[in-house]
């Protein structure tokens, strides 16, 4: 049951926690490799690719108390 092409995106650095395919909870060090653009690490019992994406603010406004706010 390998899955060599799936790639999950994780907004979690510099550790990224995934339920595995023997149901138990591993956790994936993401660092960054020479000529890669983001942070990725690899789970070596189910070979998924997690690829850190910084978050972006939101486009949003959000009305509040305060007034507008972006989060």
């Amino acid at each position: 049951m390998e899955n060599t092409s799936a790639v999950r995106i994780v907004w979690d650095y510099p550790v990224a926690g995934h339920l595995c395919i023997d149901g138990a909870v591993k956790y994936v060090k993401l660092s960054r490799q020479p000529g890669a653009a983001q942070p990725q690490g690899v789970c070596p019992q189910c070979q998924v690719t997690f690829q850190y994406r910084k978050p972006q603010r939101s486009r949003v406004r959000h009305y509040g108390e305060n007034g507008a706010t972006h989060f």
